[in-house]
């Protein structure tokens, strides 16, 4: 009786855990597939004296747009963009946006009115580690659940202190069953 009460609760928790990697790893897998690398660049290192730091992905939404040296409509006129050109808003500031254009100076502005963001937006810093996470914990897991199953079993009794526990309490916490004579009868 025992024996096979063993074989068939120490199969089934491989399965559980090559189930559960298996959707971490899944779910990695989605939300990366769904994702382009533009979205994966980082900041521009571009620091924001003035307004709120952002980073954004936005179109120009208006012909001949100005592109400004500083937040006002009073300050010198840089360039101009036009429809559909993409730009990456740093700050923001009121109704202004600072976008990067280094080419064309320190500070480039433009007014918030006249952009559209896109809807394919840069992954938060928080976001990527999530994704990342996802990603090596649902595949470093599936290996160990597959070829090494008996490592999950006594992580698990590591976690929950089992293995220092007296024998006759052992076969009610443990993942490895053990013969106890309340539970199992007696032999």
């Amino acid at each position: 009786m025992m024996r096979n009460l063993e074989k068939t609760e120490v199969q089934k928790l491989p399965r559980v855990s090559i189930a559960v990697f298996g959707m971490f790893l899944a779910i990695a897998l989605l939300n990366l597939s769904q994702t382009s690398v533009t979205q994966w660049a980082p900041r521009p290192d571009i620091e924001c004296e003035n307004g709120e730091e952002v980073h954004r992905y936005a179109q120009v939404n208006a012909t001949r747009v100005n592109i400004r040296d500083q937040p006002t409509v009073f300050s010198n006129v840089l360039t101009q963009k036009s429809t559909p050109d993409r730009i990456t808003v740093i700050c923001e500031f009121g109704v202004w946006s600072r976008i990067e254009l280094l080419d064309v100076g320190t500070e480039t502005w433009i007014s918030m009115g006249l952009i559209t963001l896109v809807t394919k937006q840069p992954l938060s810093p928080r976001l990527k580690i999530v994704y990342l996470g996802l990603l090596i914990v649902g595949a470093l897991g599936l290996l160990i659940a597959l070829y090494r199953p008996g490592w999950i079993t006594r992580a698990i009794d590591l976690l929950l202190q089992t293995q220092d526990l007296p024998a006759h309490a052992k076969p009610l916490i443990s993942v490895v069953p053990q013969y106890h004579p309340a539970r199992d009868g007696k032999h």
